[in-house]
C-alpha cells in the first residue's frame, strides 16, 4: 500500500508542478514570439510533455481509486480526501482533450499553414485554458498529499 500511496503522490505532484512549470515559464514565453516562432517551439516541446502529463495525471487518478477501494485500514478522512482530487484530474484531463491539446496542435500546423491574423488571442486562449488545467493538477495533488498525511 506504502508503494501505490507513493506512486499516487509522485506522479500528482509531477503532473502538478510539470503543468505550473508550463504556465509561469513556457506560456509566458509566447508572448513575445512570432507565430512561426511559436509553432516551431510547441512542435518540440508540446508532443512530449503531453504524453508525460497525460500519463502522470492518468496513474495519479488510477491509483488514488486502487487506494480508495482496496486500503481496508478504515482511514475515512484519508479516503474522502483522495477521492477528492479525482475532479482536479479530471477537470485537467477534460481540458486537454477537448481544448489545450486540439490548440496546440492548430498552433503547430501554423508552420505549415500559416498563422490566422489574431493568433495573439489563440494564445491568450490557449494559456486562459492551460491555467485551468493548473488548477486541477494542484487540486488533485493537495487532495493526494494531504490523504497520505492524515493516513
Amino acid at each position: 500500500m506504502t508503494a501505490l500511496h507513493f506512486l499516487n503522490v509522485f506522479t500528482g505532484g509531477v503532473a502538478a508542478g510539470g503543468l505550473f512549470i508550463v504556465l509561469v515559464s513556457y506560456a509566458r514565453s509566447l508572448n513575445g514570439m512570432s507565430a512561426a516562432e511559436i509553432s516551431r517551439l510547441h512542435a518540440r516541446f508540446h508532443p512530449p510533455t503531453h504524453r508525460w502529463m497525460q500519463a502522470m495525471t492518468l496513474t495519479g487518478a488510477a491509483t488514488a481509486i486502487i487506494i480508495a477501494v482496496v486500503d481496508r485500514q478504515g482511514h475515512f478522512s484519508g479516503t474522502l480526501l483522495i477521492l477528492a482530487g479525482i475532479p482536479g484530474a479530471a477537470l485537467q484531463a477534460v481540458l486537454s482533450r477537448y481544448w489545450v491539446v486540439p490548440w496546440s496542435d492548430e498552433m503547430i500546423a501554423w508552420g505549415e499553414s500559416g498563422a490566422p491574423a489574431d493568433f495573439r488571442a489563440v494564445v491568450e486562449r490557449w494559456t486562459r485554458f492551460h491555467a485551468w488545467r493548473v488548477v486541477g493538477a494542484v487540486e488533485a495533488f493537495v487532495c493526494y498529499a494531504v490523504a497520505l498525511l492524515v493516513r
